[in-house]
């Protein structure tokens, strides 16, 4: 079993505590400066702004198992089993910017699903590797990805 970190990229660092901060100070200043519906507003904008917090932090990858019948990809909260025999194809990809048709496009990585409906788990740009199964394709980054490469390709 080998066992590989997905780590954020100083981008995805900056852009999470950059849109954390600013939906705060948004939500905050409802409540300061419409004193008779402001803080309803906050409080349902904070609702709103902790829930999609919530959901992209529990989906953001966490690390990438692989083990000898398969891959596990481990995030905050739950995984994804991914079996050896669905596996088609690994591969490396370049840097790329990640067109997403929904997402979290940099809060806690680029999670959701891009243009070409491939699932994405990916915190450093740099560092890609797409697994196309029978089913699905996933992208996901790890710092060490041609030692992830060679490891899912030796299954």
């Amino acid at each position: 079993m080998n066992i590989f970190q997905s780590k954020s990229s100083t981008l995805v660092k900056v852009v999470t505590i950059g849109v954390v901060m600013a939906l705060a100070f948004v939500s905050l200043s409802l409540v300061v400066i419409d004193k008779k519906y402001g803080l309803i507003g906050s409080l349902i904008l904070g609702a709103i702004i902790i829930g999609a917090l919530v959901y992209f932090y529990a989906n953001s990858l966490d690390k990438i198992i692989v083990e000898k019948d398969g891959v596990v990809l481990k995030k905050n909260i739950g995984q994804i089993y991914i079996p050896k025999s669905d596996i088609v194809k690994v591969d490396k990809l370049a840097y790329s910017n990640l067109t997403m048709t929904y997402g979290s496009k940099g809060v806690f990585g680029f999670i959701g699903n891009t243009m070409d409906d491939t699932v994405s788990f990916v915190k450093d740009r740099n560092h890609m590797v797409r697994i196309t199964t029978t089913s699905k394709k996933y992208i996901l980054s790890s710092e060490r990805i041609d030692e992830l490469l060679s490891a899912i390709r030796g299954l």
